[in-house]
């Protein structure tokens, strides 16, 4: 026969059992692989990027790290897998910039792109180019504004992604002109056009924009990042030209888990990720993938998408981006 106060006691027992619960498991986070879900094809610099990051994450949490691939549709196929994941902390999304605005490209979204996730680490930052011919009378961005400006024709400028777009319209806030957006399906649709002088300027990633330089086929104006790229010092940014605008945008790369993740398993994510990024590895492969190490802790990459969110979203609506 059991007592009131045994099964008090009994109860108590349990009920702290059951409470200690979900803090044990954090602490023992991970106990199995954790897949980052790329949510672009194999090949890409995000795909490569991701690949990077797991092998040094590997050492550091002493599990294997699965790289799934999951692209289409802008990345929201990948997002929305990750969106409906476990929130357990072992399936994370590598997301970027354009993807967390994902409401202004797609109508119809299967996930909310801030709401969805739970910010772990920024990893890394990447921009945009402007690039014209080699020949071309243009030698910096004050002539190309000039040219905008007060040209006999628009100058057009040609773009084959959305971070492109988006950068053309950013060139046109700053510096109060209109040059003519050209549209192409991909990047290096626009650089051949650049090359065979169809079009006066090309905005392009850095990785595609630094090969047309060192080919010789290109020079470089300018980068949209707040500062000189290590890769390439010699490039000025916008912002240099105009201090007194927000004359810069990057596209952030970062790890983010499905809301509800615990805070303790999001916090050993956080702190061995940023360790993986100090490595000589890491540093050399983000290198050579012409992406900027960017590392950013869990508070910081919130803080982040909040300042930039709002920002791209408002050049892609003048950028005349609308959700399809």
């Amino acid at each position: 026969m059991i007592t009131r106060r045994r099964f008090v006691a009994c109860s108590l027992a349990a009920s702290l059992a059951f409470i200690a619960a979900p803090s044990f498991a954090q602490e023992d986070f991970p106990n199995r692989p954790v897949t980052i879900v790329a949510p672009f094809p194999a090949g890409s610099v995000t795909d490569a990027v991701t690949r990077t990051l797991a092998q040094a994450l590997q050492q550091s949490l002493g599990q294997p790290i699965v790289v799934e691939n999951r692209a289409g549709a802008q990345g929201t196929i990948g997002a929305a897998h990750v969106a409906n994941a476990r929130p357990d902390g072992y399936t994370l999304l590598m997301g970027s910039s354009v993807m967390f605005v994902a409401k202004s490209l797609i109508k119809t979204l299967p996930y909310d792109p801030v709401k969805s996730f739970a910010p772990v680490s920024g990893i890394g930052s990447t921009a945009m180019m402007f690039l014209v011919q080699q020949s071309s009378p243009l030698q910096s961005v004050a002539d190309l504004t000039s040219a905008s400006k007060k040209g006999s024709r628009p100058v057009s400028m040609a773009y084959g992604s959305p971070s492109g777009q988006v950068a053309v319209a950013l060139f046109s806030t700053i510096t109060d002109s209109a040059p003519t957006a050209v549209s192409y399906r991909g990047i290096p649709q626009a650089i051949t056009d650049l090359v065979g002088g169809q079009v006066d300027v090309a905005v392009v990633d850095i990785g595609n924009g630094l090969a047309q330089v060192k080919s010789g086929k290109a020079r470089a104006l300018a980068i949209s990042a707040a500062s000189r790229y290590a890769g390439a010092p010699d490039i000025p940014t916008l912002q240099e030209f105009f201090p007194d605008a927000s004359g810069s945008l990057e596209t952030i790369i970062a790890v983010m888990a499905p809301t509800g993740t615990p805070a303790g398993s999001i916090a050993r994510l956080d702190t061995a990720i940023r360790a993986a990024l100090t490595t000589d590895r890491v540093k050399e492969q983000f290198g050579t993938l012409n992406t900027t190490v960017l590392p950013l802790s869990t508070a910081q990459l919130a803080e982040r998408i909040a300042a930039d969110n709002p920002r791209w979203e408002s050049l892609m609506k003048k950028a005349g981006i609308e959700a399809q």
